[in-house]
């Protein structure tokens, strides 16, 4: 259903289903994020098989699972061909997944005490 440009809908049967986690970090540390990889096989009226339509889910933890073989249904924007997709319904098990990203109010904490440090430095300095 739909094509592989913007945003779409995909409903199949997910295939290949692969979990990693990337790791990136320097000296002054390391952030994880866990990366949910599968193709969707989409089918006919017929049960056909049409086409695989490749589909990423990335956060720092995932609710739910997506496992081979389940029926699932996906809404996301497409990136390089790749449908990505923040939540799914899994429905051969009637869950729906998702997967976790840093929270907002997080990121505004982190860049509020930046900026205050910085502030509060440059005082220092100035005198």
């Amino acid at each position: 259903m739909g094509t592989l440009a913007g945003s779409g809908l995909v409903y199949g049967v997910a295939r290949n289903v692969q979990l990693r986690t990337e790791v990136l970090g320097d000296d002054s540390g390391t952030s994880s994020t866990v990366v949910c990889n599968f193709r969707v096989e989409v089918h006919d009226r017929q049960g056909r098989p049409l086409r695989l339509v490749p589909v990423e889910m990335r956060g720092y933890s995932f609710e739910g699972a997506v496992n081979e073989g389940d029926r699932i249904r996906a809404h996301g924007q497409v990136k390089r061909g790749t449908l990505r997709v923040k939540r799914l319904q899994n429905l051969t098990t009637g869950a729906e997944v998702s997967a976790r990203t840093t929270p907002v109010v997080m990121i505004v904490v982190a860049v509020v005490l930046v900026v205050a440090w910085a502030v509060f430095l440059f005082g220092f300095v100035v005198r």
